[in-house]
């Protein structure tokens, strides 16, 4: 049976840490690395309700994209979520790894699952972080226009609600970045895209790129990242067919629409 430290080092050859940002926290969060493994849980984020869904299916270990401890750590006390959710899994012999800019930057990571979501072909990486490749660019295989292809987005994410800019031409280069990367605008232009699809979106960019002709859509943080919940899910089954890989069913989107 495998380890905690043995899909630890999986996930490590899948998103090394050197293309994690400097200022990120990515590994193993809180745990055993010992411990046999049977049953895994992969989520976006490791909440309360993640943990305890952990819990109940009888998951030994979280997999989780945003890290379970971001800043330094003064106390785990009951007083708040981070120390709440800590003795919940240590309390439960629940080990959790989490993978963050390393997997925005990983081949195959949240930038690939989401090019996959959204049926891109052809996909190129866009740009060049601090220490990997960020975004991806791809092709629709059928124009759409603007409105089309934000409902469109919609859809293939299960998302709430989007909002965009129309840039007044037809859509059949897409760029994509999971969660906020309004930053690279420029370097979706440079790539020829039509649209770009991102997760946080301020106004002021959204003037900026009606203005330069690029349809923006902001489909939301969690629809754009979540996917890589199933890839961690898939790649882990792959590598281990002992083990139950399951994707969180009780997580969803903090954000509402009415």
């Amino acid at each position: 049976m495998p380890t905690v430290n043995d899909i630890l080092t999986c996930l490590e050859q899948f998103a090394p840490y050197d293309l994690a940002e400097s200022w990120d926290n990515v590994g193993l969060m809180a745990g055993d690395r010992t411990q046999t493994v049977s049953r895994v849980l992969c989520a976006l984020d490791v909440t309360e309700t993640v943990a305890q869904e952990a819990h109940r299916i009888g998951a030994q270990l979280i997999v989780a994209h945003h890290p379970l401890i971001f800043t330094s750590v003064r106390h785990v006390t009951a007083d708040d979520v981070t120390g709440r959710v800590l003795r919940f899994v240590t309390k439960n012999d629940i080990s959790v790894i989490c993978m963050h800019t390393n997997a925005d930057c990983a081949q195959g990571g949240v930038n690939d699952a989401l090019a996959a979501v959204l049926g891109l072909s052809h996909v190129v990486n866009m740009e060049a972080g601090e220490n990997g490749m960020l975004g991806r660019v791809g092709d629709l295989s059928a124009p759409m226009s603007a409105q089309e292809f934000a409902v469109y987005v919609k859809s293939a994410l299960h998302a709430g609600g989007v909002r965009y800019t129309d840039g007044g031409r037809s859509i059949t280069r897409v760029a994509v970045g999971g969660g906020a990367c309004g930053k690279m605008m420029d370097a979706a232009l440079t790539k020829g895209a039509d649209a770009f699809v991102i997760g946080d979106c301020s106004y002021d960019l959204m003037q900026r790129a009606q203005a330069l002709g690029l349809t923006l859509v902001d489909a939301g943080h969690f629809p754009t990242e979540n996917p890589v919940a199933q890839t961690f899910a898939s790649h882990l089954a792959a590598q281990f067919p002992t083990i139950e890989t399951i994707v969180s069913t009780d997580h969803a989107d903090c954000i509402q629409f009415v």
